[in-house]
């Protein structure tokens, strides 16, 4: 086991920084920019969530509705997404400053006379720092791009069910749920707002892939949720969604 896990994150040819740190329409330091924008706003509407419900005396089952682990996951996903995409676009900016340098001392060596061989030295030893100094990705890295390849195939797979079901099942019947301007915003950016960044995620800012074999995973994901929910049913006698009660 160890070995395969080894080989998925160190020698899969997909997971590397271009597929889930670029976009094809938006340019590297703006996708930055608004995926560590994202993550502040998610994580805040979560805060929000969890401070209110605890108000309200309901923090104890806060952690067991679908809605609030789907967009824990989203916050999660635009957190490892920032800090790959910020990553990414440090390592360019240091490639091309790198490259600038090592131009100008490779004219200035040329310019001067050849001293016993010196010169040769010198500009084999001034080759472009991103090749002559080559790092592998380390161990935290490639976890994060791993992390984020799950995260965002349970993102865009989660929230458009989360909503669909949100308000074609649960909101006609639970209008009283958005009595006041926090709830409308918590309720509107939890089951709507959800499926519109899983939209602009497929179609704008993420290239990254769909993998089916990965699909097993998103199967354990709501086979463990079924079990949780059925859990908070036999201890607390808590039915998280009616259409859980089949009485």
């Amino acid at each position: 086991i160890r070995r395969r896990f080894y080989c998925f994150l160190f020698h899969n040819p997909e997971l590397r920084d271009e597929l889930f740190a670029t976009s094809y329409v938006v340019p590297q330091r703006i996708l930055a920019g608004i995926r560590s924008t994202l993550f502040i706003y998610c994580l805040a509407v979560l805060i929000s969530n969890l401070a209110v419900n605890v108000a309200h005396g309901a923090g104890w089952n806060w952690a067991a509705y679908f809605t609030t682990l789907t967009f824990f996951g989203i916050t999660l996903y635009y957190g490892f997404a920032s800090y790959t995409t910020i990553a990414y676009a440090w390592k360019q900016q240091k490639i091309r400053t790198d490259g600038v340098a090592t131009l100008v001392d490779s004219e200035s060596a040329s310019q001067s006379p050849p001293l016993s061989g010196i010169g040769e030295g010198y500009i084999k030893n001034s080759m472009p720092r991103e090749i002559a100094q080559t790092q592998p990705p380390s161990l935290a890295h490639q976890v994060a791009l791993a992390s984020q390849w799950i995260l965002y195939e349970s993102f865009t797979c989660f929230a458009p069910l989360v909503s669909l079901i949100y308000w074609a099942l649960l909101f006609p019947t639970q209008n009283d749920i958005l009595d006041s301007g926090l709830d409308t915003w918590m309720g509107v950016s939890m089951h709507a707002l959800n499926s519109v960044l899983m939209l602009c995620e497929v179609g704008v800012f993420a290239k990254t892939p769909y993998r089916y074999s990965h699909f097993w995973i998103l199967f354990m994901f709501l086979a463990l949720y079924l079990g949780l929910a059925y859990f908070m049913v036999g201890v607390y006698g808590f039915y998280v969604y009616p259409f859980f009660d089949s009485r």
